[in-house]
């Protein structure tokens, strides 16, 4: 199994963090399927692409817009490469673009349907992905591996003892102290 190109870290990153030589491949399929499986469920969370990619005629409904302004659903935008206005392809030149923050403006409202092709993600690539999403990555697979032996069982007490385990779908506090700062923001 060899990783996504839109995974947000790398095998041998990980297996550093978790302290694994890189000489130990017993459990390098189960890495992979992790850091491939918790990339797609940190992009969820975020509502946004963390690794760029493009996204081909992305629809929007202006048929009713009163605005100036499209915000794209995912940004940074790294290249817009064609919109498309009611059959009419716009010359984007004449659009003032927010790269940052996914925002076209033009100065006349947005009408009818508009399919938009773009690149975006918050990195170029694997190795340009911010540290803070990396070790949210790493951390969170951690959580996931070293909770696997609870087996289902929420918690268990003995004398003064007590200790919780899993919590179905919860995401780890320290995960989403990570991740915070990069989700994704409405107009």
């Amino acid at each position: 199994m060899s990783l996504h190109t839109n995974a947000a870290t790398t095998l041998e990153n990980l297996k550093k963090y978790l302290n694994i030589s890189q000489n130990d491949t017993s459990k390098d399929d189960l890495f992979e399927l992790l850091i491939e499986s918790i990339t797609n469920a940190a992009e969820e969370y975020l509502g946004r692409y963390i690794v760029a990619r493009q996204i081909s005629q992305e629809p929007y409904d202006c048929t009713n817009s009163k605005s100036k302004y499209l915000q794209l659903k995912q940004y940074p935008v790294t290249t817009l490469t064609t919109i498309v206005e009611d059959g009419e392809t716009l010359d984007i030149a004449a659009l003032k673009i927010d790269n940052s923050n996914g925002i076209i403006k033009r100065n006349i409202f947005w009408k009818g349907a508009v399919l938009v092709t773009y690149t975006a993600g918050l990195a170029a690539d694997t190795a340009s992905v911010p540290k803070n999403i990396q070790l949210a990555i790493w951390q969170w697979i951690s959580y996931l591996v070293n909770t696997k032996e609870s087996q289902g069982i929420d918690s268990e007490t003995l004398g003064d003892y007590s200790i919780n385990y899993l919590e179905q779908n919860k995401i780890p506090d320290t995960v989403i102290s990570l991740l915070e700062g990069y989700k994704r923001i409405d107009l």
